[in-house]
């Protein structure tokens, strides 16, 4: 008998599980704008990278398990991408 991942996490751990990974990965990006690690900074932009995609990956992830929901899922995504977005508008206001 084939067992599903929702038989081993539930929708409200998962939805747990991400918010944490979202703000890890917010507080890693307000730590580099605190630092004035600007948005051209490479090390800045490979982090922002790597970590959008990897946390979009994982939603993915949930999303076809059917632990959250479409709307979830782009709302999570959105959440950080307005981050990002902000940070690249402060710095450009700053230059």
């Amino acid at each position: 008998m084939a067992e599903t991942l929702e038989e081993f996490v539930s929708r409200s751990d998962m939805l747990e599980m991400l918010q944490s990974d979202s703000d890890k990965i917010q507080k890693l990006l307000n730590k580099q704008r605190n630092f004035l690690c600007l948005s051209q900074c490479p090390a800045f932009e490979e982090v922002a990278d790597t970590q959008l995609f990897g946390f979009s990956k994982e939603v993915h992830l949930a999303r076809r398990c059917g632990l959250i929901t479409a709307s979830e899922a782009h709302q999570m995504i959105q959440n950080l991408e307005q981050l990002l977005s902000d940070i690249y508008v402060s710095v450009g206001e700053d230059e």
